[in-house]
């Protein structure tokens, strides 16, 4: 499967759909204020599970990177930062189909909408 798609333009359609809440969102997983280590393993499992149960729109709260320090080359990584490259990894090749910025009611700049594939779970 090819990767998924970054930070894409939801369709106008799908959009309506989800600020009119005729698509629900599936789960929802709040990562700010965790360490990287930690949400990017958070993140690997509830994406999982969330394939295994058949989901496929979830919100990602990231948070804005406000508050996140400087490492020690002074570079500041935060989740919102490095959501894509975490995303790029093989795991998720056959799981995500794209992500997206979620609308302000949302979570807006602090947040993605996660699209998964459809699951070939032929138990779920």
């Amino acid at each position: 499967m090819s990767k998924p798609k970054f930070d894409i333009d939801i369709e106008k359609n799908k959009l309506k759909r989800i600020k009119s809440g005729r698509i629900n969102i599936d789960g929802t997983i709040d990562l700010h204020g965790l360490s990287l280590k930690e949400a990017e393993k958070r993140l690997e499992l509830f994406v999982a599970e969330s394939f295994q149960l058949n989901k496929r729109l979830l919100l990602i709260i990231t948070g804005k990177g406000r508050n996140s320090k400087p490492n020690i080359y002074g570079k500041t990584l935060t989740i919102k930062s490095e959501i894509n490259k975490w995303l790029s990894k093989e795991f998720y090749r056959d799981k995500v189909k794209y992500l997206a910025k979620a609308l302000d009611k949302h979570g807006g700049g602090g947040a993605y909408y996660l699209f998964l594939v459809r699951s070939k779970n032929i138990f779920s």
